[in-house]
């Protein structure tokens, strides 16, 4: 678990670079451990060097702040063109994507994200406006139309 302290100083880092914090998870991979930071912007594209240079200036800082034996990897990368909005930090990156929608009485449809609040998304369907409460929303994720 990272503590606030190291995530509000991870995305400081980030956001000197122009880009927004969109997630951070420890997991295992066959059998490594990843540290990974996704990052986003809705006006810059994500690139290998972007993560590179990012991923230079936080390993020392990684390095003052997790003292643990193991080994990890530090991985910073893009969330990915589709992805599951869970935050409303998730949700508000995503603004004017395309997104795939599943409320809890299991209703399907897609539309344009279009803003959001404290309580609610307000989506784009068929070109008219829709507000749906945070609660409703079973699963929304963002999707790529080729």
């Amino acid at each position: 678990m990272v503590s606030l302290e190291l995530e509000q100083k991870i995305e400081k880092v980030i956001q000197s670079f122009g880009f927004e914090l969109y997630d951070i998870s420890f997991l295992k991979e066959n059998k490594n451990d990843i540290f990974r930071i996704s990052i986003a912007s809705n006006t810059k594209r994500v690139t290998l060097d972007v993560c590179q240079e990012i991923s230079e200036v936080l390993s020392p800082l990684l390095d003052v702040y997790i003292r643990d034996d193991k080994p990890y990897f530090m991985e910073v990368s893009s969330p990915g063109i589709e992805r599951i909005l869970k935050t409303p930090r998730h949700f508000s990156l995503s603004l004017n994507q395309k997104v795939l929608v599943r409320l809890d009485n299991k209703e399907e449809f897609e539309a344009i994200l279009k803003d959001l609040n404290d309580d609610n998304v307000t989506f784009e369907i068929d070109g008219v406006n829709q507000q749906y409460p945070f609660d409703r929303l079973k699963k929304v994720k963002t999707i790529l139309e080729w």
